[in-house]
């Protein structure tokens, strides 16, 4: 009988030490993802590659898609910026373009382009990501205005570096939903 017994001890230690240990693993697992996944919900960054802002007067590092991405980015960054100038132009192939504008220090410039966005007659605006400094949705000519119902998708950002607003947005022609997201996962990562 005394042996009956230990094996069921052993076997509810067992079980218990398993438990314990799924746990730690488990815990383990989600502190150990990239450092810039904890931004933005956990997203996978394993097919961005880092791009350094300093050389063009930005303190900051972002993440762009590399070519894996499949949707069309080249292999090379170009950053178009001339000196002394508070505009900056990020291309990553032929559609993925991110226009920079240094602010300065002007602090409500979010919320007036989104009080800006829904005063908008011309357009019809569906909402796809808001949060307090990013904003990207889907744009179509309201219908009086529409031949075809064509959805564009944008993207409008402000970020702080070193006491400075930047702003951040995609080309005015919009970009596909898909491209539209990478973007935005790139303007999540800055840092």
């Amino acid at each position: 009988m005394l042996r009956k017994d230990r094996i069921v001890a052993i076997v509810l230690i067992s079980i218990v030490l398993c438990t314990i240990l799924f746990f730690y693993w488990k815990s383990n697992d989600n502190s150990t993802k990239t450092l810039t996944s904890e931004k933005s919900n956990d997203f996978d960054y394993y097919q961005f590659k880092p791009f350094n802002l300093t050389k063009y007067e930005i303190n900051a590092t972002i993440l762009l898609p590399d070519e894996t991405a499949g949707i069309g980015t080249a292999f090379t960054p170009e950053m178009t910026h001339e000196e002394g100038s508070h505009l900056w132009q990020l291309q990553l192939g032929r559609n993925f373009i991110i226009h920079i504008e240094d602010l300065g220090e002007l602090t409500d410039v979010f919320q007036e382009f989104k009080q800006n966005l829904q005063k908008s007659s011309a357009f019809t605006i569906s909402s796809i990501v808001d949060s307090d400094s990013l904003i990207v949705y889907g744009r179509s000519l309201s219908k009086q205005y529409q031949k075809e119902n064509k959805e564009t998708f944008h993207i409008f950002a402000v970020k702080y570096l070193d006491g400075r607003c930047y702003q951040f947005r995609n080309k005015e022609e919009g970009n596909t939903k898909t491209e539209i997201l990478f973007m935005q996962k790139s303007i999540e990562s800055i840092k």
